[in-house]
């Protein structure tokens, strides 16, 4: 009897030292990759909520950028503006815009008619869709000519604005770039031509 007790209580033997050691490093590899990827969750959230607050504040100054340039008037010149959201509640997060005229180089206007006048009456190797058309062609260099001008007229109309907004993330400095065309859509004294003339045409009447 004594004996049988004895082999039963032999043959019911527990865990070894070494097997509770490796369950051990088992669960804690596991939980360290846990808390990891749950740490790397939280801060990309973290991020994420940032960025939409910075993106909801440049949009909402890239509006009032336009207001007020609509309300003065379109600067002739680059215009250089910088300030803060404090009065939106955040102080530590500052803002720049450019505002710039938009213009043809003159390297740019003269590889645009030069590629005009290829298309229309070709090279010495290749044949131009007017080619041959002496009174056309006679009129067409003027006309292209002042493609450019009228570019340029239109771009009196459009200013492209460019706004940096600056944000500290984690000790860190960030910044979120937004770039903007804004139209003038007023037509009064729009002079496509560059001739001097306004749209609203010339004083005084018949006597």
């Amino acid at each position: 009897m004594e004996r049988t007790m004895i082999e039963r209580l032999r043959s019911q033997h527990g865990f070894t030292l070494l097997e509770v050691l490796i369950a051990l490093a088992i669960l804690a590899s596991a939980l360290t990759v846990l808390i990891g990827t749950t740490a790397t969750s939280n801060q990309q959230a973290i991020y994420a909520n940032k960025l939409t607050r910075v993106s909801q504040l440049a949009r909402s100054k890239m509006t009032d950028i336009e207001y007020e340039m609509m309300d003065e008037g379109f600067p002739d010149t680059v215009q250089r503006l910088d300030g803060d959201f404090g009065e939106e509640g955040y102080d530590h997060i500052s803002w720049e815009a450019e505002v710039f005229p938009v213009e043809i180089p003159p390297e740019v206007k003269e590889e645009l008619i030069a590629q005009v006048n290829a298309q229309l009456f070709g090279g010495q190797d290749t044949q131009g869709a007017l080619k041959g058309n002496a009174a056309f062609s006679a009129m067409l260099p003027m006309l292209v000519a002042q493609v450019p001008e009228m570019i340029n007229q239109i771009g009196k109309k459009i200013r492209r604005v460019k706004l940096v907004v600056t944000y500290d993330f984690h000790g860190s400095e960030e910044t979120m770039t937004v770039t903007q065309y804004i139209v003038d859509r007023d037509q009064a004294g729009f002079d496509l031509f560059g001739t001097g003339e306004s749209d609203s045409g010339s004083e005084g009447g018949e006597e």
